[in-house]
């Protein structure tokens, strides 16, 4: 793209943005608050015994949910639209929620994690692709981020939630964290009627006329209106070749060189954002806690301090995610996880088990770390990327493919995680340093850089036949057309 001014973000579409990624917060409380749950007294008292197997399945579960979440929105998201997904993932996680607060047994406590995990499954998929879908190319990468920034402040809440309840007494101590996971869902269903449908979907519906009033508003109704024209027909042309193209099935995704390279790059970034690490620590940093001597409430009290430093830090990833890019972003993140894991390894290895409180400060201190690392690239960009690399045809059904991937690891690491710190300890770390460094390897030497560029502009790095110009050539012809109607671009490449 040349170097003009780009319009203003209107204050409808952060509006837009901000409203949908409420819906996120469903991710981060429902896996936030089992951390603290599970290493709660009267938890613990109510459902013993809890032997590791069981808590790994307490976890694991949650993602098995997501599995078949993520599957059903690949197909909703294309047929119902984007925003009446998200409407019926916000009903099935208040579903969910209620079962779970509910909990008389452990039987019950798990079907209600794997419900909460195939609405957050729907959310996990379908919010990043809307956001991603209303956001102007310049500013896209932190619109699409703010998916990651509230899956990051629901963990923090979950956390801190979980540290003011291991005060009270009784049952309440923890089935109020598990019924407070219904609140995002209570706001979604309260506001998803303001929501707009995202105007690319709207053209794939050949419902031309709602997305290019849609497109309007998102650009705030006023001002010059050559950019927003500009964009529309771009949008509508590049579509419309495609959908002549593909017939958006399950086998378009393999269907062509290109496709199976944005699908492998999908898979791969999704992959290596679990292959960290971030999740075990998350999920079992309680346990990493009181294995370095804490006890009593510290142990809470880490958790919600922790919680807070990952979204601190995804608030600088989002300012800058769309200056610096997102390669470079994601090989130097990896790089320094790599050092920070083994820095972790270490230091557990040496002092662990030893009197030495300062040597434990610092593990404690290079876990924190990890996640502020991990939160300036990897925690957004794996949710922007992958939307973003996708043609219309395909963004779907491309984007469910990568994030079951991303789930079927998580699912993996929450049910081995407690028996390998059981068996083997801090040498367990070491799987993610190896992990973390190849990570940054693959992510250096294949991944195209996407930045700055629209959503039907990236299909020219793929190779694809791309049959508009850029924007700003589009923008052009459009503020020269006398008559003021939207007109079809031809290829000026």
């Amino acid at each position: 793209m040349s170097s003009s001014v780009h319009p203003r973000v209107s204050a409808y579409t952060w509006g837009c943005g901000l409203f949908a990624a409420v819906g996120s917060l469903l991710y981060g409380i429902d896996s936030g608050i089992v951390s603290t749950t599970i290493a709660q007294k009267a938890f613990l008292e109510y459902f013993a015994p809890f032997p590791p197997s069981i808590k790994g399945a307490l976890v694991s579960t949650f993602g098995a949910g997501s599995v078949f979440g993520v599957f059903f929105a690949g197909w909703s998201a294309d047929y119902l639209g984007r925003k009446r997904t998200i409407m019926i993932g916000a009903v099935i996680a208040l579903i969910a929620g209620i079962i779970q607060a509910a909990a008389v047994h452990i039987g019950m406590l798990i079907a209600g994690r794997i419900i909460g995990g195939f609405a957050v499954g729907i959310m996990n998929m379908t919010i990043p692709i809307y956001n991603s879908e209303i956001a102007p190319p310049h500013k896209r990468g932190m619109i699409s981020g703010l998916h990651a920034q509230f899956v990051g402040i629901g963990f923090a809440c979950a956390n801190w939630v979980g540290f003011g309840c291991s005060y009270a007494h009784g049952q309440f101590q923890w089935r109020f964290p598990l019924a407070f996971q219904c609140l995002p869902a209570i706001i979604v269903l309260l506001g998803i009627f303001w929501l707009p449908y995202s105007p690319r979907w709207l053209l794939e519906q050949e419902r031309d006329e709602e997305a290019y009033k849609v497109i309007k508003r998102l650009h705030g109704n006023d001002g010059d209106d050559t950019f927003f024209r500009a964009e529309f027909t771009q949008m509508r042309d590049q579509l419309r070749f495609e959908k002549s193209q593909q017939q958006a099935g399950w086998k378009d995704l393999f269907a062509t060189k290109s496709n199976r390279k944005r699908v492998l790059l999908a898979v791969l970034v999704q992959a290596f954002t679990q292959l960290s690490g971030i999740n075990v620590i998350n999920y079992y940093q309680t346990d990493l806690y009181k294995g370095l001597g804490m006890r009593g409430h510290m142990v809470t009290l880490l958790a919600g301090v922790y919680g807070l430093v990952g979204p601190i830090a995804n608030v600088i990833c989002l300012k800058y995610v769309d200056t610096w890019g997102r390669k470079k972003t994601l090989w130097i993140t990896g790089l320094a996880m790599t050092i920070d894991m083994a820095l972790v390894m270490g230091l557990s290895g040496a002092y662990g088990k030893s009197d030495n409180t300062t040597a434990k400060g610092f593990t404690i201190a290079f876990i924190f770390c990890f996640s502020i690392i991990y939160s300036l690239g990897y925690n957004s960009i794996h949710y922007i990327y992958v939307p973003e690399i996708m043609t219309m045809a395909i963004r779907a059904k491309g984007s469910s493919i990568s994030v079951i991937s991303n789930v079927l690891i998580n699912i993996l690491f929450n049910q081995v995680s407690p028996l390998a710190f059981a068996d083997v300890g801090y040498r367990y770390y070491s799987l993610f340093i190896c992990t973390n460094l190849l990570g940054a390897i693959v992510v250096f030497f294949i991944f195209p850089e996407t930045k700055g560029k629209t959503l039907e502009e990236i299909a020219h790095i793929f190779g694809d036949e791309v049959v508009v110009a850029d924007l700003d050539t589009v923008k052009e012809k459009v503020a020269h057309q006398e008559d003021g109607d939207v007109v079809t671009v031809e290829d000026k490449k």
